[in-house]
């Protein structure tokens, strides 16, 4: 059955930041050019934002407290669902599952991560890492928590994983691995011809400035390099202050930048010497492509399905996650191999080009749908 008309959920859309709020807006207009009626349930904070789409934006308040956001989100998702052929969810499950429910819609969902262990992991009730969260003894609030994940996962009629190792995950949550289908993340990449001047070596990392994302052991790490170097963060999240004052404690300057367009972050990794990645957890992180098609060399923890895209000495450099001795090591590497950096620089950024294309991606999308139909 052909597709004609798909309800597209998502907590995080443009002028926010992160995998989903770069990927839903990719393939709705992708799928609006191919004729298909989109419409995008997502959270926002600013509900009236001046960013215009060809295809209907349906924005709910994220300052409104639950339970009454739910309903909210959940009545907005059944309205669109009754015009749509199906929903897909990139988060927003647990809604998404109910209003698919109400509505008799079938739900398709993205899986790029346990929200169960990042809410464990962001309110320090558990501070291992995502692989050691699925087989640990957990507190009463950690296993409800997985109930309402599992709500939302077991609600749908098929799931979707951008990594073999998050369809690992999934299938450990007792998901049928049948039902379970790898479709990497197609990002549309362009090489920046602009460069920022520079008179020192830059260390750059882009990300949400969230506990899983290591940067607490990245500014650890430049705190024992012996010469002179800038640090640009691109990014926002609640661990700003708290970053700021170890760096300071530690005598490092940070230059935070915010959340940037695709286009500036590209100019900036196409400026920068090395791009640090230090998670403890990554689906699979668009930006690693991004700082391949610029020439950033890159240095990241071997963790989730990085490890999919990078290639130890090969197109960049792996250590373990929050390894400072290892992460120092590597910057000097880096900084010092003239020869490496530039073979990991061509590597990458031929692995970039041809990783995944965003037709070939939009299209597999398509035939998972229909088939769903």
């Amino acid at each position: 059955m052909a597709l004609k008309a798909i309800t597209l959920t998502t907590g995080i859309f443009p002028p926010d930041i992160g995998g989903p709020a770069s990927f839903i807006p990719l393939l709705a207009q992708k799928l609006y050019e191919k004729g298909i009626d989109v419409e995008v349930i997502t959270l926002a904070d600013d509900t009236k934002s001046i960013l215009n789409y060809p295809y209907k934006v349906t924005r709910i308040p994220r300052y409104v407290k639950k339970p009454w956001r739910d309903f909210s989100v959940i009545k907005a998702i059944f309205v669109a669902a009754k015009k749509s052929d199906l929903i897909f969810s990139n988060t927003l499950a647990f809604e998404s599952a109910i209003a698919a429910k109400l509505s008799g819609k079938k739900l398709i969902q993205k899986v790029v991560g346990d929200i169960a262990w990042e809410r464990a992991y962001s309110s320090e009730r558990f501070l291992g890492t995502l692989d050691e969260y699925q087989k640990a003894p957990l507190s009463l609030v950690s296993k409800l928590t997985n109930v309402y994940r599992n709500r939302g996962v077991f609600g749908s009629s098929l799931i979707i994983t951008p990594s073999m190792y998050l369809k690992k995950i999934v299938q450990g949550w007792g998901f049928s691995k049948d039902k379970i289908e790898v479709v990497y993340n197609a990002v549309p990449l362009k090489k920046s011809t602009e460069i920022i001047p520079k008179e020192t070596f830059r260390i750059i990392s882009v990300g949400r400035l969230i506990p899983h994302k290591g940067f607490e052991g990245i500014i650890k790490a430049l705190a024992k390099l012996d010469f002179t170097f800038e640090y640009i963060v691109i990014g926002e999240g609640f661990l700003k202050e708290k970053l700021l004052h170890l760096a300071q404690e530690l005598g490092i300057k940070i230059k935070f930048l915010g959340v940037l367009s695709q286009s500036q972050v590209a100019i900036w990794l196409r400026s920068s010497d090395v791009f640090i990645l230090n998670s403890s957890y990554e689906g699979l992180p668009h930006v690693v492509l991004e700082a391949m098609m610029n020439d950033c060399p890159i240095i990241a923890s071997a963790v989730g399905g990085t490890v999919e895209l990078v290639r130890d000495e090969d197109n960049g450099l792996l250590f373990h996650y929050n390894d400072i001795e290892m992460l120092v090591d590597k910057i000097y590497t880096i900084k010092n191999d003239c020869l490496l950096r530039k073979k990991l620089q061509d590597n990458a950024t031929l692995f970039a080009r041809t990783f995944s294309s965003v037709e070939e991606m939009v299209d597999h999308y398509i035939e998972i749908f229909e088939k769903e139909l």
